[in-house]
């Protein structure tokens, strides 16, 4: 029975060298063809915009922080701690911006889709591959369009900048509106607590008298204490006259009055609950004293609301009002002078080494097949 004998390097050299000539020859003609198929490729031009993401408005609240605080807490929430190289991937990709390139340019037509059950999808698709975005590690993002026509590739390029800035402008827009509303709603609800809050206090006035309470209790302490200072010297000057004096005698009874006129102050002092009065009733101190902290506690907290919200509030209305462009264009597309596509040179060059090594492959496996002819036969009868 046959055995199957492997061709050895010193065999495989020896017969490539041997046909070295055919080998060479064939190769050549092989990328004699493959150049002049790559000649029917139609050239493809690139036209590049080297964009340069801005940082979307901050909506006032940099004006309580220097150092991130509101700041970042409320970029956050309103997405510009996102990176918008991100978003403008999105946007660029989103069916709405493909749809609005193929039907601003006739893609359909110009890709040869018009024809098909769904052009338009069949257009994006096309548009797809000759459309790059890509979010370069510098930070700056790259759009860049192929196409036939290198007029049509700067205008398609210069068309997704445009897109970009008015979705991009729309979305802060709109992030400008919704925070304004928001304010506006918390700015309408602080007015509204702060009206409550001053019809209280004023209606607390006019029942307890109040107007600064401290200064009128100070002022309302002095006043008893020099009464009663004034008590106290009657009532030793009726002890001593107790002891020289008749009580029913005039000097008594006159010392007697003024002593009783003091008490009757003092009493009315102690017990004043007249609302027109400045000085307090000595029994409601306590509860007056904390009713009225907790109004001023109360209006101090939406006094500092609005010494935060006013501003913020301005300030929204105003970015709302402004509509910039967010896309920095670093550099503009141009119309390419030169191809992009194809690359003939390498096309060939590749088809040459591989034609070679495929025609190397068929003349190892002949001669292997050749000198195994008979183990060959076995197998397959």
């Amino acid at each position: 029975m046959s055995t199957y004998s492997a061709p050895t390097v010193s065999e495989i050299l020896r017969l490539l060298f041997k046909n070295l000539k055919s080998l060479l020859i064939t190769t050549f003609v092989i990328a004699v063809i493959i150049a002049g198929i790559s000649l029917l490729l139609p050239n493809k031009y690139k036209s590049s915009a080297n964009l340069l993401p801005s940082q979307r408005p901050s909506l006032g609240l940099d004006l309580f922080s220097e150092s991130g605080g509101l700041s970042s807490i409320a970029s956050n929430v309103l997405g510009q701690g996102n990176d918008e190289s991100d978003r403008y991937l999105v946007l660029l990709n989103s069916y709405s911006t493909l749809e609005r390139v193929v039907r601003k340019f006739d893609l359909t037509t110009v890709y040869e889709v018009d024809e098909s059950d769904d052009p338009i999808s069949d257009a994006i698709e096309e548009l797809k591959e000759h459309s790059t975005f890509e979010n370069r590690e510098e930070g700056n993002f790259v759009i860049a369009v192929l196409d036939e026509d290198p007029t049509r590739a700067k205008q398609m390029a210069d068309y997704y900048v445009e897109i970009l800035n008015d979705l991009n402008t729309s979305i802060v827009a709109s992030d400008a509106r919704q925070y304004r509303e928001f304010l506006e709603q918390r700015y309408a609800t602080f007015e509204i607590k702060n009206d409550s809050l001053q019809s209280e206090f004023i209606a607390f006035q006019k029942e307890y008298g109040v107007f600064e309470l401290p200064e009128q209790v100070q002022e309302y302490f002095t006043i008893i204490g020099s009464v009663t200072t004034q008590q106290i010297q009657k009532e030793l000057e009726l002890k001593l006259l107790s002891t020289s004096v008749n009580k029913e005698s005039e000097v008594y009874q006159s010392k007697l009055a003024e002593y009783n006129i003091l008490s009757e102050k003092l009493d009315e002092l102690y017990r004043d609950t007249d609302p027109r009065n400045l000085l307090l009733n000595f029994d409601n101190i306590a509860s007056v004293g904390s009713d009225y902290y907790r109004l001023m506690f109360e209006i101090e907290i939406q006094a500092e609301i609005q010494k935060f919200l006013l501003p913020l509030y301005e300030q929204a209305k105003m970015e709302e009002a402004k509509a910039l462009p967010i896309v920095t264009v670093i550099d503009a597309p141009q119309v390419p002078k030169r191809k992009a596509e194809p690359r003939r040179s390498i096309i060939v060059v590749l088809g040459a080494i591989s034609a070679f090594i495929l025609l190397c492959l068929y003349y190892i496996t002949r001669y292997t097949y050749t000198k195994n002819e008979a183990y060959f036969d076995t197998i397959f009868k």
